[in-house]
């Protein structure tokens, strides 16, 4: 069984909305290596406090590192090294961490009739479809738990409890097809981010997705911050429809 962690990044409205793109990440790790993954999550956080100062309990996110929050606050680290530090995070999740990564962008501005959609709404249920089909083609065939970041379990559910009786999915060659999600046990339990390490992996990686500079670049960090997840990225997510690696972007055009 996989566990999946998943964090937002970007704004899901339409109007005076600061962001064009909407996107969530996903980070897998199977129940196999979970405590193995944990371990190794606490020992690179107690190697950030002996080099840097940064408390191994103070939640570390990505607009921490932008913006000098949390517990940047009161330590001198200049910009270059925040980010430098993001990217070695980035780097250890790729190089030791055994995990899987992938992303769902939204691209609000493409969307032809915005009253009728609900962007947040589009995301979730693209990224379960690839949780869904990821865990139908491992063999034997997987299940997937899903732990989002806090604040949106009810729409969350309501998603999933609904994808598992009827999800309307246009072909690839064409028509639709009517699947079931089989492979999502149990409603999401919504986890807070100040208490799991894997969340805020999540949420550097929703940043890396949202900030690639196939999608929405932004001076104040690296527009490559993704490609150092290279090594992890499940690159199958959007092999067929094509776009930046392990990224599924809707609409395409």
């Amino acid at each position: 069984m996989y566990i999946a962690y998943t964090d937002e990044s970007g704004d899901s409205g339409y109007i005076n909305s600061p962001t064009k793109y909407f996107v969530i990440s996903c980070l897998l790790v199977n129940e196999l290596y979970w405590l193995e993954t944990l371990n190794k999550l606490v020992k690179i956080r107690q190697l950030l406090k002996q080099k840097y100062a940064i408390p191994t309990r103070c939640e570390l996110k990505s607009e921490h590192f932008i913006y000098r929050r949390g517990p940047f606050e009161k330590l001198s680290i200049k910009p270059h090294e925040r980010m430098q530090i993001f990217g070695d995070l980035l780097s250890y999740e790729a190089n030791i961490l055994k995990v899987k990564v992938f992303a769902v962008a939204i691209a609000k501005d493409k969307i032809k009739y915005q009253q009728q959609i609900n962007a947040r709404s589009v995301a979730w249920q693209w990224l379960m479809q690839r949780l869904d089909n990821f865990c139908e083609k491992q063999e034997p065939k997987e299940r997937v738990m899903l732990f989002p970041d806090e604040g949106h379990g009810p729409l969350v559910r309501t998603i999933m409890r609904r994808i598992r009786r009827i999800q309307k999915v246009k072909g690839f060659y064409g028509g639709e097809l009517n699947i079931e999600a089989r492979h999502l046990i149990e409603d999401p339990h919504d986890k807070e981010s100040h208490k799991s390490y894997f969340i805020q992996l999540a949420d550097l990686n929703s940043y890396a997705a949202h900030r690639y500079k196939e999608i929405a670049p932004n001076r104040k960090a690296p527009d490559g911050l993704w490609d150092i997840l290279d090594k992890v990225l499940l690159k199958e997510v959007n092999e067929q429809t094509g776009g930046p690696k392990g990224i599924v972007v809707w609409p395409r055009d």
